[in-house]
């Protein structure tokens, strides 16, 4: 599959950026926000999503993308172990774009010294979850605290590394390629896609850009851009594209091939379109009584790039590109890493109600994405990684908001997680340049993935060794 240009019904481009794909997201009122399983998968049209990937791909990279035709996915009462699971754990990387404050997420509610230094920034500690040992979620996050109680969710404190900056450009890059210091141009799971020969298709992102962590030296993953099911081109030219779907089986193989391709597009877009569109252009979560405003006319996401450098910041963005990861999950898609992200979290100014909307976003689309796989065969073995480019500032800065830090937490979520705390918390007595100190190095995190969940030894994709953490 070569590089193209990527129309709006586009679906995969295996390398480089892609046009904006969102068909005009409603921006629906926070307060009104619920999702359950079955409104979450209607997001992405139920396995819409792996319908659009057919009628694109054509029958042969259909088969390398789904390994057959999707299925309905299995579900299993009580829980199986991850033993009785397929050996392909899924693995899930949310980036949070903007450098979100941990420091107000993971709350160390009981400190004097959080309470002197926030002053009126300070998260309300009536409001805050309580985790334990002096720590409790920001009030947003009533489906993450459930995840808590259910031991789905590990936090891993203090994560950083050495010589940190406060760009939020270079601070990506690093986390993104895996290697502080000198730049690279491959990404972490890029060079672990290299090493493995892998299909581009192997590892997915969801969104209009391909991220670097997914970008290695001869390979890149896919995009997959959600939105409308357009068929290419106009009028005429879809008549031809049905004129081809015609040719016989009989016809050399190629042109077999490119008429069950355009066959596929075709039946697709009849049955799968009108789903997508609804996805695109309405609610998506289709509550009663929702009230949203006019769609923009462009019917765009926007891109969060003047906060913090990328991601994307229209309501129910993440919602939505992780349904589609459900769905290809649960319909038995090849890849085995996904990618998405939320934008907006460079709170400098008037940071407590941007924050508290970002949080409860992320955690209506997590918590709803967890318990759409939680008990299916195909998606109990998940792993979610959460993470941000950096921390901030202990103090509160002038404008009510906090400027760019250090250290940060990571959330690992699943049902095959091994939820509590891990790492050691910064000590916020200890402070360097009013900034907490990093504690466990943020390749720790990646080498636990490597070995645990991709089953690859970590060394020769992060440079070195680090210890792993035993939270999967």
């Amino acid at each position: 599959m070569n590089d193209s240009k990527s129309d709006e019904g586009s679906v995969v481009e295996p390398s480089g950026r892609v046009g904006d794909p969102f068909g005009g997201l409603k921006s629906t009122p926070r307060e009104v926000w619920s999702v359950n399983r079955r409104k979450f998968l209607a997001l992405a049209g139920g396995f819409g999503a792996a319908g659009v990937l057919s009628a694109t791909l054509g029958p042969r990279l259909w088969e390398d993308f789904f390994g057959s035709a999707p299925k309905e996915a299995a579900v299993v009462k009580p829980p199986l172990p991850l033993t009785s699971v397929t050996s392909k754990r899924p693995l899930v990387l949310v980036t949070l774009y903007g450098g979100n404050d941990g420091l107000n997420t993971v709350i160390p509610y009981q400190s004097s010294v959080y309470q002197s230094n926030r002053g009126q920034l300070a998260i309300d500690a009536a409001k805050v979850l309580p985790l334990g040992q002096g720590y409790g979620l920001h009030p947003s996050m009533t489906g993450f605290k459930r995840l808590w109680d259910a031991r789905q969710l590990a936090i891993v404190q203090g994560v950083g590394f050495a010589n940190p900056n406060f760009s939020h450009f270079e601070s990506m890059d690093i986390w993104q390629s895996g290697v502080p210091g000198e730049p690279v141009s491959s990404g972490w799971l890029g060079r672990w896609l290299d090493a493995t020969n892998s299909s581009p298709l192997r590892a997915v992102s969801v969104g209009p850009t391909m991220p670097t962590l997914l970008t290695g030296e001869k390979i890149q993953g896919a995009a997959i851009p959600p939105g409308k099911l357009v068929l290419p081109g106009d009028s005429t030219e879809q008549m031809l594209f049905a004129a081809l779907s015609e040719i016989n089986s009989g016809s050399p193989q190629l042109f077999s091939e490119a008429a069950a391709a355009c066959g596929n597009l075709i039946e697709l877009s009849r049955q799968m379109g009108p789903t997508l569109s609804r996805t695109a252009t309405s609610d998506p979560l289709h509550l009663a009584g929702a009230t949203s405003s006019a769609l923009a006319a462009n019917g765009g996401a926007a891109l969060a790039i003047a906060d913090g450098g990328g991601g994307q910041s229209a309501p129910n963005v993440l919602a939505t590109q992780l349904s589609i990861v459900a769905n290809l999950i649960l319909a038995g898609a090849v890849p085995q890493v996904y990618s998405v992200d939320l934008g907006g979290f460079d709170t400098h100014v008037n940071q407590q109600p941007t924050q508290a909307k970002l949080l409860g976003e992320l955690d209506t689309a997590v918590t709803a994405f967890v318990d759409a796989l939680t008990n299916t065969v195909s998606g109990h073995g998940v792993v979610v990684v959460i993470y941000t480019e950096f921390g901030r500032r202990v103090n509160a800065n002038s404008n009510a908001g906090t400027d760019h830090g250090w250290a940060n937490n990571v959330f690992i979520v699943g049902p095959g997680v091994k939820g509590g705390f891990y790492g050691e918390p910064p000590d916020l007595n200890r402070l360097q340049e009013g900034n907490l100190v990093f504690t466990t190095d943020f390749r720790s995190v990646y080498a636990t993935m490597f070995d645990k969940v991709l089953g690859v030894d970590p060394k020769p994709f992060l440079q070195g060794s680090f210890n792993t953490l035993s939270m999967v």
